[in-house]
């Protein structure tokens, strides 16, 4: 008798969509990221085999970054290359970890086989950058192909290169395969700025030590990014 009161109890409960348990695990959320409001907390596995848990790190500052990976179906995304060679050299370089009491993660909507992938065309992403910059003198007749020059030499002042067997991994990668945070955060695109395929508007989010984000910056286009040098002036006006 007892059980059959209990389970029609547990039936009402689900009718009326309450949870049936208050021990019952819930999935954390993720909402919007506003500027002022604490970034909702997740957990997410890296690309080494270890977990990160957001809400582990208060007492840090936090840089969350989502490169677009892919700007086309399996077609790389350069310029994401670049960003992430651009901002491993200035966050070591600059000692940024010490002296902004920072950590910075690299989110990739994406499964380990493919983010790991992707990592290992890097060399071959940042030749492409070069090239741009540096097109052969027959083709600077093409004005696209001149307009594109400009463009990346103003963007991607650096040169970098990689060694296929040295690529380095200054920061955690997360993997966010199930795309909870990206679509949480509304960044996951199956078509953007162009292009088809799966893929995050480029984005940056800045958190103190308590988890509240101080700085946020959406892209609207590929080439539309904020460089180490703005991110250092944001971080020493905010954290």
């Amino acid at each position: 008798m007892i059980k059959r009161l209990v389970s029609a109890a547990l039936s009402m409960l689900a009718l009326a969509g309450l949870p049936a348990s208050p021990l019952a695990a819930q999935a954390p959320v993720i909402k919007k990221a506003y500027l002022g409001q604490p970034m909702s907390d997740f957990e997410l596995p890296t690309l080494d085999g270890k977990t990160v848990k957001l809400s582990a790190l208060q007492g840090r500052n936090v840089m969350l970054v989502f490169p677009r990976v892919f700007y086309a179906a399996n077609d790389d995304c350069s310029l994401c290359g670049y960003q992430y060679a651009e901002l491993g050299d200035y966050f070591q370089r600059e000692n940024w970890k010490d002296k902004y009491n920072l950590e910075i993660l690299y989110v990739f909507p994406f499964s380990a086989e493919v983010t790991r992938s992707w990592i290992s065309r890097l060399p071959a992403m940042l030749e492409a950058v070069e090239g741009w910059k540096n097109p052969k003198a027959e083709d600077l007749k093409n004005e696209q192909v001149k307009s594109w020059m400009d463009v990346t030499r103003r963007i991607c002042p650096n040169k970098y290169a990689y060694a296929a067997d040295k690529i380095p991994m200054p920061f955690p990668i997360l993997l966010d395969e199930k795309r909870d945070l990206s679509k949480g955060l509304d960044l996951f695109r199956e078509e953007w700025g162009g292009g088809k395929g799966y893929q995050n508007i480029p984005s940056v989010f800045i958190l103190d030590k308590t988890g509240v984000v101080r700085f946020k910056y959406i892209g609207q286009h590929t080439v539309d990014r904020p460089g180490p040098v703005y991110l250092e002036t944001i971080m020493k006006a905010v954290l």
